[in-house]
């Protein structure tokens, strides 16, 4: 008999509803529906739009019901570090601020550090340093007049809300509220000490819980009233790596792609080590009890950024036809750093890039072609660092790169990645946050007894497309260059 599982994977540029048809040996995705997700401006600040948010997915949801009958149970997973803070009645203070808002500045994340101790803060929490992370948003919020933290009465990160606003439980899921900032890596608890030096009450939070079991039953929306809903790896990347189809027996490395780029590996201990502090790796939780040990890199933002700055109409270019125009392109004739910080806000992407180009001493692009292929060819030689990195780092010189989400059905993106690294690439799943997603649900239920044997059932599910390196040569000389640029910039 066949089940169904409901995958609500939300991004944040775009959220989806996506089914998992389990038949007992195999899983196969359908989408069910895709919405934007778009951020709201509201008196210079910036807010995820939660109404939207919530009317989308309860749409999904009752439509994959229609479809497909019977739902065995639902999951939700999104990006990380944002969170509302609720008061005593359950109401949400505010629509919750989004990651890019302009008071995550350096500045406030610089406060907090001096107050707590660079290096003590990394010991404790293992995870890099970024305006972004929920610990600097909360400092943030401390230091309003007005401070809703005073009001609050639970703090719920995204995928935790949205669980809310479907079932009416209050739960922190471990692998979200690792990304924080906030959870000791070796208690894999909530690191209270730092959080009460910052003026945060201890009381917000909720005794982390581990995907693969169940939070409530689904309620309000139409044909799902009392299905299952499920804690699942809830951080998308959590979800995501948690698809990996490895084989046991392979030394493997992952990259998810999305929004950010997040290149890693899995380790059943924290790497400490002060060149794991200068170059502030990260230790996030994976859904298996293990960290995934990986860089934060900006990833496909820059494309993302560049299409809206292009969209006429409302229509942004499709990727297929500037994937074709990039290819015409002279290969790297234009390199950038993604992680620029100018390149972290909204807004004027080619002016930005063409900014970079000319302070560098490089030409600046012109055709739409040129602009997407130096943004291409500069995240994939951050990787190619973050590759080197890792093998440093751990020791471990790994065989085989898993390259998981969407960027997977981009060609040309995996070809100029096997060749920048030198090794072999194995692609897809390309819906790895869904299946992730959906496996936590099957564990949750009893449909698979451990996240291993998940693994196995994808790598009998899906057919992957393996990338050997070619032109070696080529990406070595581009990755000197690359690092020249990056040095006249300042980085």
């Amino acid at each position: 008999m066949k089940k169904t599982f409901l995958s609500v994977d939300l991004g944040a540029g775009s959220g989806r509803v996506i089914a998992a048809i389990y038949d007992g040996a195999k899983i196969t995705m359908e989408p069910v529906t895709r919405f934007e997700n778009t951020p709201v401006e509201l008196g210079g600040h910036i807010y995820w739009n939660v109404p939207s948010l919530i009317s989308n997915i309860r749409k999904g949801l009752s439509a994959a019901r229609e479809k497909y009958g019977e739902i065995s149970a639902v999951g939700v997973d999104t990006w990380g570090v944002d969170y509302a803070l609720l008061d005593r009645s359950g109401r949400m203070l505010s629509l919750p601020y989004a990651y890019r808002d302009v008071r995550n500045s350096a500045e406030n994340m610089d406060a907090v550090l001096e107050k707590l101790g660079a290096r003590e803060l990394y010991n404790t929490t293992g995870i890099q340093f970024m305006a972004i992370n929920t610990l600097f948003q909360l400092h943030a919020e401390k230091a309003e007049k007005d401070s809703l933290l005073s009001q609050a009465d639970k703090l719920l990160f995204m995928p935790d809300l949205i669980n809310y606003l479907l079932c009416g439980e209050k739960a922190n899921e471990m692998t979200i509220a690792s990304t924080s900032q906030m959870i000791d890596v070796n208690t894999r608890d909530w690191a209270f000490d730092l959080i009460e030096k910052c003026g945060i009450s201890k009381s917000l939070l909720s005794t982390p819980v581990k995907p693969g079991t169940m939070l409530g039953k689904v309620r309000g929306v139409r044909g799902l009233e009392g299905v299952p809903l499920a804690v699942v790896g809830s951080h998308d990347t959590a979800s995501a790596v948690a698809s990996v189809p490895s084989d046991a027996g392979s030394s493997w490395g992952y990259l998810s792609t999305g929004t950010w780029a997040l290149l890693g590996v899995e380790t059943e201990k924290p790497v400490l080590s002060d060149l794991s502090y200068n170059l502030l790796y990260t230790h996030e939780g994976a859904v298996n009890g293990n960290f995934r040990y990986l860089k934060n890199c900006t990833g496909m933002w820059i494309v993302q950024e560049l299409r809206r700055a292009w969209s006429e109409g409302g229509k942004a270019p499709e990727f297929d036809d500037l994937m074709r125009e990039a290819q015409q392109a002279e290969p790297f004739k234009f390199l950038i750093d993604p992680d620029y910080s100018e390149f972290q806000s909204p807004g004027r992407m080619p002016e930005k890039i063409a900014e970079y180009c000319t302070a560098t001493g490089q030409p600046a692009p012109q055709t739409k072609g040129e602009f997407y292929r130096a943004a291409m060819e500069s995240i994939v030689m951050r990787y190619r660092e973050v590759w080197g990195e890792l093998k440093e780092l751990t020791g471990v010189e790994r065989d085989v790169l898993h390259m998981i989400g969407g960027a997977t059905k981009d060609e040309m993106h995996c070809r100029m990645t096997t060749d920048a690294l030198g090794v072999h690439v194995a692609t897809g799943p390309a819906e790895g946050a869904s299946m992730g997603n959906a496996l936590a649900q099957m564990l949750a239920t009893g449909d698979i007894g451990s996240f291993e044997e998940g693994r196995q059932l994808i790598r009998d599910s899906i057919d992957l497309e393996d990338w050997q390196p070619e032109n070696l040569e080529q990406w070595d000389e581009a990755f000197a260059k690359w690092q020249g640029c990056r040095e006249k910039a300042g980085n």
